[in-house]
């Protein structure tokens, strides 16, 4: 077994790509990869989205928070279990929105570590069992290592195989965990019917297409919203939200009516069922725009 590959091709420089928000709408505001760096590794600028490779610990934490999965050139990290419990070797990031991946992709419920070893892995399971609680799942528990024959570090850089141990890393993205958790709605909408113009602008610029305008309503599924908020950053009327809430959310249906402006003729769609003129003509006091 070779230990060494003196002519392995080093690996792509960690990256930002062009499915940002940053990248896609100007004024977006998303900084949730910036904010889950451990080392501040990130760069946000007006100039781009960066990722310093030498400050890089490519410890994958800025996956999983990203809405539309831009970090390129990441991976999460490969990690050990056994008997629904993680088990060394453990590196030092880690995250609870990973952890939350393998509660519900592997069915892990806890952790064999010394916690005073490894304060930052007891941070991530406190924020995790928090998560979970709110999703009336059960918690993870803290339990002592199992003791083993072999140092599981040395195993690791020996790729010596343990007995019943299993390597595996999970999916990364608000994308995947939307996929895994698909009946619990992560985000909660409020619509101000009386603001909104019903002018689809919500809906062209969701990424997960969570927001549609057919020819009659404007449909909502909670299930496929990843919180990248492009909806509200579109939205001229200010009539739209989008708020963290984990709770079983069914889809709304948000009905308008198609009608002819009395004063420019032309079709409009609106929520109030006294409305006869469009909502640019409303904005003309002195009926500027009445042929």
């Amino acid at each position: 077994m070779a230990l060494f590959r003196l002519n392995a091709k080093p690996p792509a420089p960690p990256g930002v790509g062009a499915s940002c928000l940053r990248n896609t709408f100007a004024r977006h505001t998303c900084r949730v990869c910036a904010d889950a760096c451990p080392v501040g590794a990130i760069a946000l600028s007006a100039a781009g989205q960066t990722i310093d490779e030498e400050r890089c610990l490519r410890c994958g934490n800025c996956l999983f928070p990203c809405p539309v999965d831009a970090p390129e050139n990441l991976h999460p990290a490969q990690r050990n279990y056994q008997a629904g419990r993680l088990v060394a070797p453990f590196s030092a990031c880690v995250s609870a929105d990973e952890l939350l991946m393998w509660h519900y992709q592997y069915a892990i419920r806890g952790v064999e570590l010394e916690g005073a070893d490894h304060p930052v892995w007891v941070r991530a399971i406190a924020e995790v069992n928090l998560l979970l609680r709110e999703r009336g799942e059960p918690e993870w528990q803290i339990f002592p290592p199992t003791p083993r024959a072999v140092n599981p570090l040395r195993r690791h850089w020996l790729r010596i195989p343990e007995e019943n141990v299993q390597s595996a890393q999970v999916a990364a993205g608000r994308r995947a965990r939307r996929q895994l958790m698909s009946p619990l709605s992560e985000y909660q909408l409020s619509l101000t019917l009386s603001r909104c113009v019903a002018c689809g602008a919500c809906a062209r610029a969701c990424p997960e297409n969570a927001l549609q305008l057919t020819g009659t309503a404007l449909e909502w599924e909670p299930a496929r919203c990843t919180g990248c908020n492009s909806c509200t950053l579109v939205c001229f009327t200010d009539a739209i939200r989008i708020a963290p809430q984990a709770a079983v959310s069914p889809g709304q249906r948000f009905t308008f009516t198609a009608k002819t402006c009395r004063s420019c003729q032309h079709r409009f769609y609106t929520f109030s069922p006294e409305a006869d003129r469009c909502h640019i003509c409303q904005r003309h006091a002195h009926a500027m725009r009445e042929a």
